[in-house]
């Protein structure tokens, strides 16, 4: 019989506490590493450890940072706990449970001297003989409505598989046809592999609004820049509209309204392309519009990011005016578009993002809301009440 690894304590508190922090970690990922030490991999050093750890549950630069910081806060010092290997019975038919590697931390707490306080008063002194005082720092990871994982997966949804490249790759079919034709054993067919040739274009409202989103839009994008495995990936920002200056003459029309829609002036409202993006999320380096659709937009998929005023809870005419202009400008380049908006569907009601909700399909920044709009990037019809 092999001898099974008993595993450090701390190795089961690690694996649960990742666990509880939205690591995709089953028994079976808990069983790879104790298969890895049984196979002399990890015994050498405690940090040889932490990236044994890290190759089998992080998949990510950003797990691994996270699994890095809690392995550091919870493996002991190396004299406090060493690697063995003991015959173990119940692991060798499967039937043990990790709960039975539960550290006995009174036994193997360290003998350190216990802090005490001296009374000036006439309290009694107060003595922390019972209390563990932790002396490692806390681990702080940003917990956002979507995880990383959960952006990626979604996003590499969005595929628009294209042969390309050289063939490399075997046409059974050509081949077949090939030889059924010639009547010999010809060279087999190649032909080129199958690559996501999806290009997308995020547009992201930045600043005023916005400000408490930003670290939640920059996980959103990272995710889907470095793992959505897209073909090209583009990102720019605004400020509250991508496209200022629409002709309000369209609206002298709607005079008297306390809160007017669009719609019988809809027509009227010319495309709009004046205005600049930002390449950079201080806003500092614009590049015209027209020249970012032209380059990124053409052919491709375009999704906005914005609380479209929903934030402040207001209506205002000239910031619908201009979302439409652009949207009607957008249309000419693609199909392919959706709206994104960080605040739950429940602030949309009678503000400027109702509005522009009759015209774009917005979804909230959710899990269910990003997996219907790739699913409309893709092609799925999605109804609005009043389409451009």
């Amino acid at each position: 019989m092999t001898p099974s690894p008993v595993l450090p304590p701390f190795l089961w508190q690690l694996f649960q506490r990742l666990r509880r922090r939205g690591f995709a970690l089953g028994p079976t990922d808990y069983e790879a590493l104790r298969q890895a030490l049984r196979a002399g991999f990890g015994w050498t050093s405690r940090e040889s450890l932490r990236d044994l750890c890290n190759s089998l549950w992080a998949k990510s630069q950003r797990e691994q940072e996270t699994l890095t910081a809690l392995f550091e806060q919870l493996a002991p010092d190396p004299d406090d706990w060493q690697y063995s290997l003991e015959d173990d019975d119940s692991s060798a038919d499967g039937t043990e449970s990790p709960k039975s590697e539960q550290p006995d931390l009174e036994s193997k707490a360290p003998n350190k001297t216990v802090p005490r306080t001296e009374s000036r008063g006439g309290l009694p002194s107060i003595s922390l003989a019972d209390v563990k005082v932790s002396e490692r720092p806390f681990v702080f990871v940003p917990q956002f409505p979507l995880t990383y994982r959960e952006v990626a997966q979604t996003w590499r949804r969005l595929r628009r598989p294209v042969r390309f490249g050289a063939p490399i790759e075997l046409d059974i079919e050509g081949t077949i046809t090939r030889r059924s034709r010639l009547g010999v054993a010809t060279t087999v067919v190649l032909q080129p592999r199958r690559r996501n040739m999806t290009r997308l274009l995020l547009l992201v409202d930045r600043q005023g609004s916005m400000d408490p989103f930003h670290r939640f839009c920059d996980e959103v994008c990272t995710a889907i820049q470095q793992a959505g495995r897209l073909e090209e990936t583009a990102l720019y920002y605004f400020h509250n509209v991508p496209a200022e200056g629409a002709d309000e003459q369209v609206l002298e029309a709607l005079t008297g309204q306390l809160f007017p829609v669009l719609d019988p002036v809809l027509p009227q409202i010319q495309p709009l392309t004046e205005g600049c993006l930002y390449s950079d999320p201080d806003l500092l380096s614009p590049k015209p519009l027209a020249d970012v659709l032209q380059s990124y937009a053409v052919g491709g998929a375009v999704v906005l990011i914005s609380d479209a005023g929903a934030a402040r809870n207001r209506y205002r005419i000239s910031r619908l005016l201009d979302t439409i202009a652009f949207m009607k400008a957008l249309r000419t380049y693609t199909s392919h578009y959706v709206w994104l908006n960080p605040l739950p569907k429940r602030y949309w009601l009678n503000n400027t993002a109702a509005h522009i909700a009759r015209h774009v399909p917005m979804f909230p920044l959710d899990l269910d809301g990003i997996q219907r709009a790739v699913n409309v990037l893709r092609g799925q019809q999605h109804i609005i009440e009043r389409p451009l």
